[in-house]
């Protein structure tokens, strides 16, 4: 069976199977980890795997999870921070029985 050396930040280096550790694989370039519980303390420790590291995990057996992100989460947010005064006028806005009609207003002023 392989043998995975780590690091463990309190205990040092430790010895892993290869079922023993969490490698996550990123649909984008930099956000790929792994992890595992040390056998000495049990605390979960989790790395950052460059491409060097993926290659070395997969090549000593360790599955893959692949990690599916919504297209939403990688899109630019730069508008203003929505605020609890946001939060309030939205509230109040649904109170109203013509909500719907002026939201959709809203939104059409501001994309002319």
């Amino acid at each position: 069976m392989t043998t995975i050396k780590a690091a463990c930040h309190a205990c040092g280096e430790v010895n892993l199977a290869p079922d023993d550790i969490v490698l996550r694989i990123g649909a984008l370039e930099g956000i790929n980890t792994y992890g595992f519980s040390c056998p000495s303390c049990t605390e979960f420790i989790q790395k950052p795997a460059d491409d060097r590291v993926v290659r070395l995990l997969l090549s000593g057996g360790v599955i893959p999870m692949v990690l599916h992100i919504p297209a939403e989460a990688l899109e630019r947010h730069d508008g203003p921070v929505f605020g609890p005064d946001d939060l309030i006028e939205f509230h109040l806005l649904l109170q109203r029985s013509d909500w719907f009609a002026r939201l959709k207003a809203v939104g059409s002023a501001e994309n002319a």
